[in-house]
């Protein structure tokens, strides 16, 4: 949905109505540097670092407000009880999950838009969306185990 850049931020949340506050621009800056999902404890200890006056409240009451704003997508994982969060995509993404690191790769290209047609026409079923995820383990981590 969005392209974020660093120094657009502001116009980001202008453009859905929301005010340009300090916690905001963090929390937005701490998804832009991460290639990874983040829980709202990952963010809350994140942003502690840089800004102490961050309270975990405001991370999830920030959070609600990006959801509600079509900013980030919550995301609910296998290995996980807790719910993350990721940057919403311009366009329909799936992702490869290390289940090392934990490191997300974003694929763009989607291999179930024909078998989702043939879905809806087989059962008479309109599908209005899908999730598709692959666990592995990523390209660095299988280098790292392979020198240890």
């Amino acid at each position: 949905m969005f392209k974020l850049k660093k120094g657009k931020f502001a116009d980001l949340l202008k453009s859905v109505g929301l005010k340009k506050t300090k916690h905001r621009i963090l929390l937005l800056d701490l998804f832009h540097q991460s290639d990874t999902f983040l829980t709202a404890d990952d963010l809350f200890i994140r942003a502690k670092k840089i800004d102490d006056s961050i309270s975990l409240s405001t991370v999830y009451r920030i959070l609600d407000s990006f959801v509600e704003s079509s900013i980030v997508s919550p995301v609910s994982l296998d290995n996980q009880k807790q719910l993350s969060y990721e940057l919403k995509h311009e366009d329909h993404a799936h992702h490869l999950i290390c289940t090392e690191c934990q490191k997300v790769i974003h694929i763009h290209a989607c291999p179930v838009h024909k078998f989702e047609e043939s879905l809806e026409i087989e059962h008479h079923f309109h599908v209005t969306k899908h999730k598709l995820e692959f666990y592995g383990v990523c390209e660095e981590c299988m280098n790292e185990k392979e020198t240890n």
